[in-house]
């Protein structure tokens, strides 16, 4: 990845972190954030991302990700366009993740970029079995 790419990937992953803590805090995710303390904002933001996950999971399991998802009739009215349980489970996982990172003035966009390169640098399976 060349030192241009670097830059245009931080940029647009920080550009979306910022949009999605945006959109969260005016819809009212982080109204109690000031109120309280940081291990409690922690408990709340990975707790919603967890069930992120879940729902990514139970998906799997009833085997539906290829499904539309419950949003489809509204996506298709407001966007013509829809989304998959897979699609729309994955989104939300990184939605919740770059909210996250902005309300914690993490630079996520280099965090990402600098382990992609670090992981990019490390041997076949990093030496595990799976």
């Amino acid at each position: 990845m060349t030192p241009e790419q670097q830059h245009h990937i931080r940029a647009s992953i920080n550009l979306m972190s910022s949009l999605a803590y945006n959109n969260a805090k005016e819809k009212g995710f982080h109204d109690i954030d000031e109120q309280c303390r940081p291990v409690d904002n922690y408990a709340r933001w990975t707790v919603n991302l967890h069930g992120e996950v879940s729902e990514l999971w139970e998906a799997a399991r009833r085997n539906s990700l290829l499904k539309p998802c419950d949003k489809h009739s509204e996506m298709c009215e407001q966007f013509h366009d829809s989304l998959t349980n897979e699609e729309e489970e994955m989104a939300d996982i990184i939605i919740r993740v770059l909210d996250m990172a902005q309300a914690c003035h993490v630079d996520i966009g280099r965090a990402v970029v600098l382990k992609h390169l670090y992981n990019a640098s490390r041997p076949h399976m990093h030496g595990k079995l799976a």
